[in-house]
C-alpha cells in the first residue's frame, strides 16, 4: 500500500483517517492501524512479499521448521477439528508449511464453493477413497524405505531425510482428514454469492479483480459454517492492467512510481478498492452472527497487510498493517519508534494475536514482546 496514504499522520484515537483507508472510516472503533512494524531479518526485493506471515527468507535459515507460518501454525493449533484446517485462497507464497513449503493457493471462487459445499456423488466418493488407500499404501512403502536409508546416512544426511519425512508426515494426515471428512455432508449454502440470486440483472463477475468481493463472500460462509477457522487470502501481483477508469498502466509499473503524482493517483485508486473490499468483508462480518448468535466480527480476528512496506524501493520496512475484530481494543494508531533502521517487530503483534486466539505462545519468529499492553 502507498504509505503516503496509508498512515495517519496523528496518533491515538483521534486520528484523520487516511485517503487510501477512507472506506474504513466506519469500522474505526473495530481496528487498529500501525506504523512501523518490521521483519527485522527481511532484506529488500519482491520476496520480502511471501514473508509476511513468518518473517523469514528461506535463504536465511537452516531448520525449515522455522518457515512455519502465523496461519498455518493456527491451522495446527485451532484447525483440527473441522474439515479444511486451513484455507489458502487467491494468490500466495505467504503461506508456508513446518516442512518448509509454501502452500498452494486456489483462486477460482467456483471450486472454492464446490469445495466447501457441494458433496460429492457415491460413485465419485467411492473412487476418491479407493485413491486414498492407494496413496497411503505408497506412502507406507516411501516411509519404510526411508527408514532402512536413514540407518546409513551421515547425521548431516540424517537432517535433510528428516526434513523429507516432515513432508511425508503432512501428506500423510492431509489424506486421512480426507478420508476421515468424506461421509460427512458438507454444509448446505444456496449459491448465490457464484449467481446473484434470483436478480437476473445482477451479474456477478468471477473474474479478478470483481471476484475479490466473491472471495470475501466465500470466506463468511466459510467461517459462519465452521468449514474451517483459519483463512488466508491474497491479491496477485503482477503487470495486470486493471479495468478501472484512469488506469493506463499495469499494476507492476504503478507500484513502481517513483513518487510520479500521476502513477500514485492510479496506484491510489487500485488500492482504494482494495481497501473498499476489506471494508465490505468487515461489514458482513458484523452482520453475520456465529453459532452461539455473536456478531462473527467480535469471534474473529482480521489481519490485513503485506511484507512489503514500499513496493517502489522494495522495502520490507514500515509494513502497512491493520489488526480488526477478535474481542480486542481497538480504535487508535498505534505509531513505534525507529531505533536506528529498526522499528518494532511485527511478530510482536503475532505473539499477541496468538494469544488472543487461545494459542500460549511467548515468540514467534523474530518477536522481542507482544502488543498485549495495546490490544488485550
Amino acid at each position: 500500500m502507498y504509505p503516503g496514504g496509508f498512515f495517519p499522520q496523528e496518533t491515538g484515537a483521534d486520528y484523520l483517517m487516511p485517503s487510501l483507508l477512507k472506506p474504513l472510516e466506519e469500522h474505526r472503533k473495530e481496528l487498529s492501524i500501525f506504523t512501523n512494524l518490521d521483519h527485522p531479518d527481511v532484506g529488500g526485493g519482491h520476496g520480502c512479499s511471501n514473508t509476511f506471515l513468518n518473517g523469514r527468507e528461506i535463504k536465511d535459515i537452516r531448520d525449515p521448521q522455522q518457515m512455519l507460518s502465523l496461519d498455518q501454525l493456527l491451522a495446527e493449533e485451532l484447525g483440527q477439528e473441522t474439515r479444511f484446517p486451513s484455507l489458502q485462497l487467491g494468490s500466495g507464497g505467504f503461506s508456508w508449511s513446518r516442512a518448509g513449503i509454501q502452500r498452494p493457493t486456489d483462486g477460482d471462487p467456483t471450486r472454492v464453493f464446490a469445495k466447501l459445499f457441494l458433496n460429492e456423488a457415491s460413485k465419485t466418493k467411492t473412487s476418491t477413497r479407493q485413491f486414498l488407500d492407494e496413496d497411503a499404501s505408497i506412502l507406507d512403502v516411501v516411509l519404510e524405505d526411508a527408514r532402512r536409508l536413514e540407518k546409513r546416512l551421515s547425521r548431516n544426511d540424517q537432517g535433510k531425510l528428516g526434513e523429507y519425512l516432515n513432508s511425508i508426515r503432512e501428506v500423510e494426515l492431509k489424506l486421512q482428514r480426507r478420508k476421515d471428512w468424506l461421509d460427512v455432508d458438507k454444509p448446505k449454502v444456496k449459491n448465490t454469492v457464484l449467481t446473484g440470486g434470483d436478480n437476473d440483472e445482477l451479474e456477478v463477475d468471477l473474474a479478478y479483480p470483481y471476484n475479490t468481493a466473491v472471495f470475501y463472500d466465500l470466506m463468511v460462509l466459510a467461517l459462519q459454517t465452521n468449514s474451517t477457522r483459519v483463512i488466508t487470502y491474497g491479491h496477485p501481483g503482477g503487470n495486470r492492467l486493471f479495468p478501472f477508469d484512469g488506469i493506463s498502466l499495469g499494476y507492476h509499473s504503478l507500484t513502481h512510481h517513483g513518487k510520479r503524482p500521476d502513477l500514485v493517483k492510479q496506484l491510489a485508486i487500485i488500492e482504494g478498492f482494495y481497501a473498499q473490499q476489506f471494508a465490505g468483508f468487515l461489514s458482513k462480518l458484523k452482520s453475520t452472527k456465529d453459532a452461539e448468535g455473536r456478531p462473527l466480527l467480535d469471534t474473529t480476528t482480521v489481519l490485513f497487510g503485506s511484507g512489503m512496506g514500499n513496493a517502489s524501493s522494495h522495502s520490507s520496512r514500515n509494513l502497512p498493517i491493520i489488526a480488526a475484530g477478535g474481542g480486542m481494543k481497538h480504535g487508535k494508531h498505534h505509531r513505534f519508534e525507529r531505533k536506528g533502521r529498526d522499528g518494532r517487530p511485527l511478530s510482536d503483534l503475532f505473539v499477541t494475536l496468538l494469544q488472543q486466539l487461545g494459542v500460549e505462545r511467548e515468540e514467534f519468529s523474530t518477536s522481542q514482546s507482544n502488543l498485549n499492553d495495546l490490544l488485550t
